[in-house]
């Protein structure tokens, strides 16, 4: 139901549409029937717009109604209804819950996959993957939503498949955000992450001056505008024979301004300073969060930290579940695009703060990662993320590490103590590097555009005029949704599968408990030379093994105590029989096979003697086996 609230908003869009550098709009994409435009309202409370144009995207339709296929963009009504879809169809294996409301009060769905006939999920290893936590990295959702139907497709027919589902619980949200990816699929709209308002250019509103589609064409490309040598901050590459492309160069070098497309709202001067929200869920996290601002001067900050850790519920939806999943091992919370394979550390040298031995299955995850899908780069956000381009292109000084702070990936490792990735998909065209220089810059991703899809990713400059201070501009540039950010429909299918193939790597790399087998025997009594056997008490030894790749515990999570140690305990068929002391803990490295003795004392009768064991590890999962002490 639309409140006189979101009315308002409404009333204020459709007449800003009547403005004079909006009455010039075209909208051809912008389809639908007679009467008023339709419009998506985005929840909150802001000085400018919240109401904004729907945009009929052809790169979110389906090839065939009704039928999955990874050659589009899926909008959140077609993913909720796939997974209400499995769910209804496959109960035995799938189960859809909501883990929590986004800001604007919507359902986050989330998929539990596992076979329901072999116990809970609970009591089983787990991995966790996710996408969707920033508004226009859709490639990330479309690649969850892949793992997802891959493993619902090929239960009961793929035998790896299977077992992993027999054996192991799967939890994927394809979407953490979907006030965010409702605006960028559905508008000409982008913003980095969570639709909270928030006052990005600290003049005391909020959202006042977002982008606006100028030539309506349905999405925000760039403007330009010659303003004279030395006055402006780009320059048009020289590379580039057609005039298309413009590199910056820094305020005070260039002859041109490069702007998103759009006009200065406020009257500030300034053009789209202050668009829809500006936090970040990916900042959000509690480990090393530091504030948006702070008083010194002096101290670290970190853009889109939010008000205080865990401060958005689209994150504290995450932490707060797999705070009460801790049988979770591995986890994947994926982003658009580098590409890399992105993981811990976020703020120091690795071999500095992470233990050598989990560094190492850190490295193998990354090699495997590489070879799944071809990124270029697989590490640390701080030293390899932050140095893979060698050198700044606009100032060229040579890239240093630095700290990120608030991240997922650390959260995950340093407070969770799970092998935990948040890997950028799609690299932007970057496909060819012609001059063999190591690298592919601008010019070389224009002429990929060219040669290998057409010059479609590229609108030609057009001049427009902007009215107000900026007058008459150029808008044109690269495709943002589907090329800068995000692969064209037709690529997309490529790059969501290679992704969750390397997801699909982790979760059957999870520990996997196993009780080998079970031998008892009366405990024998020496007093000076003479044994004589106890018939009361035995020692059982019980043969364990980790069947998986992954150890029961890192070693950063034994200290940080997220899960307890491996367990043995026997009940037996009466309370006559009990274990003498306390039960064995233990940690199980990956492929480890150990001998776990107990002892107890039993009744004279088969009932006492009778046994359950159960082994139980808080991420190896848990088994129960019988054992019948001879008399």
């Amino acid at each position: 139901m639309m409140t006189l609230r979101s009315l308002g908003f409404l009333a204020a869009a459709l007449c800003a549409a009547a403005s004079p550098a909006v009455a010039q709009r075209g909208a051809p994409r912008n389809e639908g029937p007679s009467g008023p435009p339709k419009v998506l309202v985005v929840p909150g409370v802001r000085a400018g717009a919240s109401a904004f144009l729907l945009t009929n995207y052809a790169e979110t339709k389906p090839l065939v109604a009704g039928q999955m296929d990874f050659k589009h963009y899926h909008t959140s009504a077609e993913i909720e209804g796939w997974m209400r879809k499995w769910a209804q169809e496959h109960p035995d294996f799938v189960e859809l819950v909501s883990v929590g409301k986004s800001f604007g009060g919507r359902d986050i769905w989330q998929l539990t996959l596992t076979s329901r006939k072999t116990g809970k999920d609970t009591d089983k290893p787990a991995a966790f993957f996710e996408g969707g936590r920033h508004s226009g990295e859709i490639t990330a959702t479309e690649s969850a939503l892949y793992l997802a139907w891959y493993l619902i497709e090929n239960y009961g027919k793929d035998a790896d498949v299977t077992r992993l589902l027999d054996t192991k619980a799967v939890y994927v949200k394809p979407m953490n955000n979907p006030d965010g990816s409702d605006m960028y699929r559905l508008t000409a709209q982008s913003n980095r992450s969570t639709v909270r308002p928030y006052d990005d250019d600290g003049d005391g509103l909020l959202d006042e001056d977002p982008p606006e589609d100028l030539d309506g064409d349905g999405f925000i490309r760039q403007m330009r505008k010659f303003v004279g040598a030395g006055k402006g901050d780009a320059v048009v590459d020289t590379l580039d024979k057609s005039g298309r492309l413009m590199r910056r160069v820094g305020a005070g070098r260039g002859d041109y301004l490069l702007l998103a497309e759009g006009i200065d709202n406020d009257g500030d001067g300034r053009v789209n300073e202050d668009g829809i929200g500006g936090l970040d869920l990916h900042r959000n996290y509690p480990e090393n969060w530091r504030p948006m601002r702070e008083a010194t001067g002096r101290g670290w900050v970190q853009g889109g930290a939010g008000e205080y850790p865990l401060s958005e519920t689209e994150t504290r939806a995450v932490v707060l579940f797999l705070m009460t999943h801790p049988n979770v091992s591995a986890v994947n919370s994926m982003d658009t695009a580098v590409p890399m394979m992105l993981r811990p550390p976020s703020t120091c040298e690795e071999t500095e703060c992470m233990y050598p031995a989990d560094l190492k299955f850190f490295q193998h995850f990354d090699s495997v990662g590489i070879a799944k899908t071809a990124y270029p780069w697989a590490g640390d956000v701080y030293r390899v993320y932050n140095t893979r381009g060698g050198v700044n292109p606009i100032t060229g000084d040579s890239a240093r590490p630095g700290p990120l702070f608030g991240h997922g990936p650390d959260f995950g490792y340093f407070q969770y103590g799970a092998i935990w990735y948040g890997d950028e998909l799609w690299n932007g065209g970057r496909e060819k590097d012609y001059n063999k220089d190591g690298r592919v810059d601008e010019y070389e991703v224009l002429r990929f555009c060219d040669e290998d899809y057409g010059g479609k990713c590229f609108k030609a400059w057009t001049k427009f005029n902007a009215g107000g201070t900026l007058g008459e501009v150029e808008v044109g540039g690269m495709n943002p949704k589907f090329w800068s950010q995000n692969p064209p429909p037709e690529w997309l299918e490529k790059w969501a599968r290679n992704e969750a193939m390397f997801n699909l790597y982790l979760a059957q790399s999870l520990p996997q408990v196993e009780i080998v087998s079970i031998t008892s025997a009366p405990v024998k009594l020496v007093k000076g030379a003479t044994a004589k056997a106890d018939s009361a008490t035995h020692e059982v030894k019980v043969t364990v093994r980790n069947s998986g790749r992954l150890p029961t515990a890192l070693e950063m999570a034994k200290r940080v105590k997220i899960v307890r140690p491996d367990m043995i305990t026997a009940r037996a068929g009466t309370p006559d029989t009990r274990m003498i002391g306390r039960a064995p803990e233990f940690w199980l490295n990956g492929g480890e096979t150990r001998v776990i003795t107990l002892r107890l004392k039993a009744g004279p009768s088969a009932e006492d003697r009778k046994l359950n064991l159960r082994l139980t590890s808080t991420r190896g999962g848990m088994v129960d086996k019988e054992h019948q002490i001879a008399p």
